[in-house]
C-alpha cells in the first residue's frame, strides 16, 4: 500500500528552507572572514545553511510518511521552544554560556510528552560541555562560560 504524502509536514520544512535561504541571502552582504578570524557575515550564512540542510533532510524524510490524525495548532511544544530560545537569548550575556544553554535544554525539554527530567539534564549538561569547549575554548568566542 503507498504512503499518501503529508503535505502538512512538507510545508513546515519547505517554509524553514525558505527562512534559511533569506538568512544566507541577508548574511551573505557582510564580508565572511575566514575560520580563523570570522567575519559579521560567517554567522549568519553557516546558521542558514544548517537550516537549509534540516529543510532538505526534513523533507525526504517526510516525504511519504504516514498522516496522523493531530490539531494543527499543538501549543504546548511552540510556547515551550519559544520560551526555550528567549531564555537562551536572555541568559547568555547576563549569566553566561552554560545557564543559558541548561535554561534553553531544559524548557524545550518541556515540549515532549511525557518529560523525561533525567533524560533533559543530561542533555544540558553534555550540550553546555560541548559548547564551552568549541566555541569558547575552540573557536575563542568571547562570551563566558559563567557571568558572576
Amino acid at each position: 500500500m503507498a504512503r499518501s504524502i503529508n503535505w502538512l509536514q512538507v510545508g513546515a520544512a519547505l517554509l524553514l528552507g525558505l527562512f534559511g535561504l533569506y538568512v544566507i541571502v541577508q548574511g551573505s552582504g557582510y564580508e565572511m572572514g575566514s575560520l580563523r578570524r570570522m567575519g559579521p557575515g560567517f554567522f549568519p550564512v553557516m546558521i542558514g545553511s544548517v537550516l537549509l540542510l534540516f529543510a532538505v533532510l526534513l523533507v525526504l524524510e517526510v516525504w511519504h510518511a504516514e498522516k496522523t490524525e493531530r490539531n494543527f495548532w499543538i501549543p504546548r511544544p511552540i510556547l515551550t521552544i519559544s520560551a526555550g530560545f528567549v531564555a537562551f537569548a536572555a541568559l547568555l550575556e547576563r549569566a553566561g554560556l552554560v545557564p543559558a544553554t541548561l535554561a534553553l535544554v531544559v524548557l524545550v525539554s518541556l515540549a515532549e510528552k511525557p518529560v523525561r527530567p533525567a533524560a533533559a539534564v543530561a542533555t544540558a549538561v553534555g550540550l553546555s560541555v560541548l559548547g564551552v569547549l568549541v566555541f569558547i575554548y575552540g573557536f575563542g568566542i568571547p562570551v563566558a562560560a559563567f557571568e558572576w
